[in-house]
């Protein structure tokens, strides 16, 4: 989807903002398993194949919501200005599917609702983190008036 989108739309932005927001978000998810290591239910309570990392954070539920997040994003700014009910929609579905993935780990057994709850709250952090990043980026490139450094180099009259 997001190389499609490049193609698309004749851009780098969609594959540079994906790799960071994903390499982020797994990142995030190996440090977290490893140094919080909580356990995960029973595994008589679980559906197979088994998990044998830990628990915290559910890496199915963080992943899933940052790249859901991060695609709709990537619509939703594409999309606003002339199609609203298609930036809406990137954006149901995109909820739909990081709570459907979510819940369906804490439905098969391989993770504590708490698990998801704080994968979920992680990756909302990241996804704000990545997005406002790509916003700031865009208002400094977007500017034209001279700021303070080039006013001070300007040449004496």
């Amino acid at each position: 989807m997001v190389a499609f989108l490049s193609w698309r739309w004749r851009d780098i932005t969609p594959l540079v903002l994906t790799a960071i927001a994903v390499g982020g978000s797994l990142l995030i998810t190996v440090l977290g398993k490893h140094y919080i290591g909580r356990a995960r239910p029973p595994v008589e309570e679980a559906v197979p194949p088994f998990e044998s990392s830990m628990s915290f954070p559910s890496g199915h539920s963080l992943n899933a919501l940052v790249i859901a997040g991060i695609l709709a994003y990537l619509l939703i700014r594409h999309f606003w200005a002339r199609r609203r009910w298609a930036a809406w929609l990137s954006a149901a579905v995109a909820a739909l599917y990081a709570i459907s993935m979510g819940l369906s780990r804490v439905f098969l057994g391989h993770h504590w609702l708490t698990d998801v709850f704080g994968a979920w709250a992680i990756g909302l952090a990241w996804l704000t983190v990545v997005i406002a990043c790509h916003r700031v980026w865009h208002m400094v490139r977007a500017r034209t008036e001279p700021g303070p450094v080039e006013e001070e180099r300007a040449p004496a009259a």
